[in-house]
């Protein structure tokens, strides 16, 4: 059994990695930059409030910049920012779970947290755990991968993360929070500068 699930991993990270599409495109680190075409982008990212509780801000978007979906979520956690930035992306996985999406890039602005869960190198942590889960989810979905931006090119999800303790866990399909429309319009605007394919 365990030489069929090393083996299973290997065929997925093989597949994970075969299906990745281009650094140019995924790996902006000046702005928000589109999926390739017939993928989905999505950004998270999470803020601490002083009252002790993480928020969590998730955007969906299409190649074309258009946004499809967003999501606030909140709980209870610690001042641990790495912890709030794994359990973004847990959160962020399960949503991608739950909605049935492939062929999706989910990017995130912790470098640690996505480094552990491509390299499956993970510390012997509270946040090392909830990225060791985060790895079994990502494992059994299609087409999904997990990339680092900066945080300039993640700014609509960091304004709906504190948008979150607002309207706490809330989904929209359209008639978006105003607190984004600003960043996703900005970031629409990349989408006409980029040559076409």
């Amino acid at each position: 059994m365990k030489n069929l699930t090393e083996y299973h991993h290997l065929l997925v990270d093989k597949r994970i990695m075969t299906s990745k599409p281009s650094d140019s495109v995924v790996r902006n680190n000046i702005c928000w930059s589109p999926p390739p075409s017939n993928f989905l982008k999505l950004n998270v990212d999470a803020h601490l409030s002083d009252d002790g509780r993480w928020a969590f801000g998730m955007i969906l978007r299409r190649d074309d910049g258009r946004c499809v979906g967003a999501e606030t979520r909140i709980c209870l956690g610690t001042h641990d920012a790495a912890m709030a930035e794994a359990t973004g992306l847990l959160e962020a996985l399960y949503w991608v779970d739950q909605n049935h999406l492939s062929n999706t890039i989910i990017e995130i602005d912790a470098a640690n947290i996505v480094h552990a869960l491509n390299q499956r190198v993970f510390p012997r942590t509270d946040w090392g755990q909830v990225a060791r889960t985060g790895a079994r989810v990502l494992a059994r979905l299609n087409d999904v991968s997990v990339t680092w931006v900066n945080r300039k090119g993640n700014e609509a999800a960091h304004e709906l993360a504190r948008w979150a303790l607002v309207e706490p866990n809330r989904s929209w399909t359209n008639c978006f929070p105003m607190c984004i429309l600003t960043h996703i319009q900005k970031d629409m605007g990349y989408v006409t500068l980029l040559p076409s394919s």
